[in-house]
């Protein structure tokens, strides 16, 4: 069990809730009983660590708090959570990840330590949240004994080794291990807002599924796309993971029409995102309305239709695209209907830029896109190398993941459809921009997952 794996787990249910405030989870303990927890309330109320200290009361004091961002300093909307956790009487604190705020980076570690209370950071806090369970690997008896090798690269991502013997912390090296995989999921958690601290724009998470032969779907006779599984069970459990961590999920006309999705997160803990259509220059119908699982009535959050046309089917209330929000604006787009913003760019490249603008207006960290062969086409068209020019330097994503299958039946199936005169064609990924560099690679199943970055 790790503190700091509790902490992140809480947190995920603050998301779509605290924005534009961090989702943050804190859990106090004492005498190795977890006797508080807690998450970032909405704009304006508690934050994590208030909440778990709250849950806590006298119990706080001479106790620790482990909490997965670090705790702000400043006065703003509340007074800052160092106070709060130095007058509970805190002895210790653990954070995950360094807060990218310069107003708060260091600085509330300088004023904790002031107060005389003990403050872990990093992946040192993430080892040292590790209770070792007691058990063993290799069956010697030591905690501290794995049947590895003595020195084993956990991934290329975290860059870093295990010791020969206990760390700093006095944990053992399994748990040190799993200390080290907590540190890294918190550092993915918050990718997303990192970026939009530096950079005041929405991260923009790509993920596509291919099949062997780089199939993404397959065109109906009548020139519809037609619905696909490429991946397994456990590619798809990752994705609704990610859909768990995202602030909002974007998907295209053509995979709405296809696949007639929810866009719900199933089969991981968390909150539903903002549901996002991107519907170019498709004029949904009535009917089509009527139909489709992602404008049904009773949504907790409101969904949102970016179009470069009119879309009366929804409503007469369509807004103009911008970046600058007001409150009064929030409270006019309700949930009631889908709210249409109006696109009134030249180009793919430039609606989307500003349908960008227009998320992080709205305090949106993450941006989870899926999209189908066409909108991937036009999502990549723009970054494409063509011959020795580069047509467009800055890619319109931060983050691509691809899953592609190695099961061969779903490329079988694909051409024995098409043999049979059953559909016309498949639909085939993208050409990859040139400029990207892989950074992860993993298994789950017979699927596996590649991560790339801009260059």
């Amino acid at each position: 069990m790790n503190f700091l794996r509790l902490a992140l787990d809480e947190s995920v249910f603050s998301i779509g809730v605290s924005r534009p405030n961090p989702a943050v989870g804190a859990v106090v303990v004492k005498d190795g009983i977890i006797v508080g927890k807690g998450r970032t309330q909405c704009p304006g109320s508690a934050h994590a660590e208030v909440m778990a200290l709250r849950d806590a009361g006298e119990l706080a004091r001479g106790a620790s708090i482990y909490v997965t961002l670090e705790p702000c300093c400043h006065y703003g909307r509340t007074p800052p959570c160092t106070k709060a956790v130095i007058d509970a009487g805190i002895a210790k604190v653990f954070y995950a990840h360094g807060d990218p705020n310069p107003v708060v980076r260091g600085n509330s570690r300088k004023i904790l330590e002031e107060a005389g209370i003990e403050v872990f950071e990093g992946v040192d806090a993430c080892i040292a949240a590790e209770v070792d369970d007691g058990w063993d690997d290799c069956g010697c008896g030591e905690c501290n004994c794995l049947s590895e090798p003595s020195h084993v690269m956990l991934s290329e991502s975290s860059g870093v080794m295990l010791s020969e013997a206990k760390n700093l912390a006095g944990k053992s090296r399994k748990a040190e291990a799993e200390g080290r995989t907590v540190f890294h999921d918190v550092e993915r958690y918050f990718e997303a807002y990192d970026f939009y601290v530096r950079n005041k724009r929405t991260f923009v998470e790509v993920k596509c599924a291919v099949s062997q032969e780089n199939f993404m779907g397959v065109v109906g006779l009548n020139g519809e796309h037609l619905p696909v599984r490429i991946t397994g069970d456990g590619a798809n459990c990752w994705n609704h993971e990610l859909r768990a961590i995202s602030d909002a999920v974007l998907v295209g006309a053509g995979t709405v029409l296809a696949d007639n999705p929810s866009l719900n997160v199933r089969n991981a803990a968390g909150n539903d995102p903002v549901k996002i259509v991107w519907a170019g220059h498709h004029k949904f119908s009535a009917e089509e309305v009527s139909k489709l699982k992602v404008f049904s009535l009773n949504q907790e959050k409101k969904i949102l239709v970016f179009s470069c046309v009119p879309q009366p089917a929804f409503s007469e209330r369509s807004l103009p695209c911008h970046s600058e929000r007001s409150a009064e604006r929030e409270v006019e787009e309700s949930n009631e209907v889908p709210c249409v913003i109006l696109l009134t760019g030249s180009t793919f490249a430039e609606n989307w830029t500003s349908m960008i603008d227009d998320l992080s207006a709205r305090g949106m960290h993450r941006l989870m896109v899926e999209p189908g062969a066409g909108l991937a086409n036009q999502l990549f068209a723009d970054a494409v190398s063509t011959g020795e020019t580069i047509v467009a330097p800055k890619p319109l994503w931060n983050r691509l993941n691809i899953w592609r299958s190695t099961d061969c039946r779903i490329d079988d199936a694909i051409a024995d459809l098409a043999a049979s005169g059953n559909i016309k064609e498949g639909l085939e990924f993208p050409e990859l921009p040139k400029n990207i560099v892989a950074k992860e690679s993993f298994m789950a199943g017979p699927d596996v997952l590649t991560v790339y970055y801009p260059a």
